[in-house]
């Protein structure tokens, strides 16, 4: 018995841990927008910057009888330059995301409006929920493509609030199993 209620505590915790990681990420992401999106430029420039450095060790270096141009060498060379130009430049790889998220918003808007005119030709009585819905995912994918580095800050900030909002909810949810952790442990006899 105690050796269940032992590792049942240490399992929370664990889980105690990492919601207040989480809870600490959520934070930076919401409070230090700009920093954290060129933190995540940085290492996705050194990863595609090493990649490309890979190939390229790969195509020199190899025991090859006779050396051509190859898929390798081309993509070493533009995969490390790809990784400089992101290094150089962090926050671009954030916007090339927002850039595409708007598209892809735009697009998914422009169906639901679609869809919404559909319905109303039908009949359907949500035909207006949808219509606005599509409306308003358009708009919202029109603004990220107008301005993505504003709008990467928001997302950001965003997802700042739903790692927080995580972080709470799993912190209470471990609680509350703390608390009837006697009957959890003897359940699982």
């Amino acid at each position: 018995m105690k050796e269940k209620k032992a590792k049942f505590n240490k399992l929370i915790y664990g889980s105690w841990v990492s919601s207040i990681l989480f809870l600490a990420f959520g934070i930076f992401l919401f409070v230090k927008p700009k920093l954290a999106n060129s933190v995540i430029g940085y290492v996705v420039g050194a990863l595609v910057l090493l990649s490309g450095l890979i190939a390229l060790f790969n195509y020199f270096f190899a025991k090859k009888e006779i050396k051509y141009i190859s898929f390798e060498l081309i993509y070493g060379i533009l995969t490390a330059i790809a990784g400089i130009a992101i290094i150089f430049n962090p926050l671009s790889i954030s916007s090339i995301v927002t850039i595409g998220l708007g598209i892809w918003m735009l697009i998914n808007g422009i169906m639901k409006i679609n869809s919404g005119i559909f319905l109303k030709k039908c009949k359907e009585e949500t035909w207006t929920l949808l219509l606005f819905i599509g409306i308003l995912t358009a708009l919202s994918g029109v603004l990220l493509i107008i301005n993505p580095f504003k709008s990467t800050m928001i997302v950001t900030q965003v997802v700042g609030v739903f790692v927080i909002v995580y972080a709470v909810l799993d912190s209470m949810h471990w609680l509350l199993v703390k608390k009837r952790s006697k009957e959890i442990i003897e359940f699982i006899k």
